[in-house]
């Protein structure tokens, strides 16, 4: 059976170069190896890295009626995800980003939010969330008043449901205030995976774990830390674990985190617990860390756990059936 995954949020049309060494002066020019237009956002980009791994998805989230959103929908149907929930937007503009990459992998960004805090309390499906194993909300820090009107009860919903909730946020400047924002959500979150400057900045507090400890505090179950090429930090009920991340040539560190989400959300259906699904998370952002945008690397979840296999020696967990969230 696939596991149902539901994806709310961000979803946005990704154009990416590499390698981008320095952006050249007056009217010049640079030739690249390579120019890719992806499915990208919290959301967006998870979404796609799900399917990939064999869930069932259905993505939620603000497009415009341009060709920019065109362009996003039909690249999330040809990976199989569901896009008849989409939220149609007309006049406004399609959330996109232009990223240069530089020959290390980072990644500045030009962004255009366009429609993305357009979401609203109707463009939910609550049956398909309810019927979901999993909801995936990403970006809320970015979804406008849908983060404080809607989002607390649509979390809420889903844990009445056994619907297991995760969360990852979008902008790499977040700030103290968007704690507050989220602290009705957080009582409902089972597990939030942001990257280290986000949960610095969200807490105020340089220490990672001491950072993760004070969102615990605040009601989320379990708190995932990305902490790019040192892997990530796992803090949840009397668990504290230092993950380290694959050895891998980086060409383009975008859309890591989205496949770390997807992994681990795999991994949490598949019956496995936290720390085995982050393995699985950390496989999938290795296996994106190593093409151009969010959807490179990943081909499927046998190759991602043969990829994690033969870097584990061979250690990894059977097959078990998919589970839902109990109590």
């Amino acid at each position: 059976m696939k596991p149902k995954v539901v994806c709310i949020g961000a979803h946005i049309l990704d154009v990416l170069g590499h390698p981008v060494t320095d952006i050249p002066p007056g009217q010049g020019r640079r030739t690249l190896e390579q120019i890719r237009v992806t499915a990208a956002g919290t959301a967006g980009g998870t979404a796609m890295d799900l399917a990939k791994l064999g869930a069932e998805v259905t993505s939620i989230g603000p497009v415009g009626d341009d060709a920019a959103g065109r362009m996003l929908l039909g690249l999330l149907s040809e990976q199989g995800v569901g896009t008849g929930r989409m939220a149609h937007r007309p006049g406004r503009a399609t959330p996109a980003t232009i990223l240069p990459i530089r020959p290390n992998g980072e990644r500045p960004s030009l962004h255009a939010p366009g429609a993305m805090d357009t979401l609203t309390a109707d463009d939910v499906d609550w049956r398909g969330v309810a019927e979901a194993d999993v909801l995936h909300i990403g970006g809320p820090d970015a979804l406008g008043a849908f983060t404080v009107d809607v989002l607390p009860e649509l979390l809420r919903f889903a844990r009445e449901h056994d619907t297991v909730t995760t969360m990852d946020l979008l902008r790499t400047a977040v700030t103290p205030e968007l704690a507050e924002a989220l602290r009705p959500s957080w009582t409902y979150t089972d597990h939030f995976l942001p990257n280290d400057d986000q949960i610095r900045a969200i807490t105020g507090l340089d220490d990672v774990r001491a950072a993760a400890n004070a969102v615990r505090e605040r009601g989320v179950g379990t708190v995932v830390v990305t902490l790019g090429g040192a892997g990530s930090m796992l803090v949840g009920d009397g668990v504290t674990e230092q993950i380290p991340a694959f050895d891998v040539p980086v060409i383009d560190t975008t859309g890591c985190g989205d496949g770390y989400c997807a992994g681990f959300i795999i991994g949490l259906c598949r019956g496995w617990n936290t720390s085995t699904a982050a393995r699985l998370g950390t496989a999938a952002a290795a296996l994106v860390a190593q093409g151009l945008g969010s959807d490179a690397g990943i081909v499927d979840l046998p190759g991602t756990i043969e990829f994690w296999s033969q870097r584990a020696g061979g250690d990894v967990p059977p097959r078990t059936p998919p589970a839902r969230r109990s109590g």
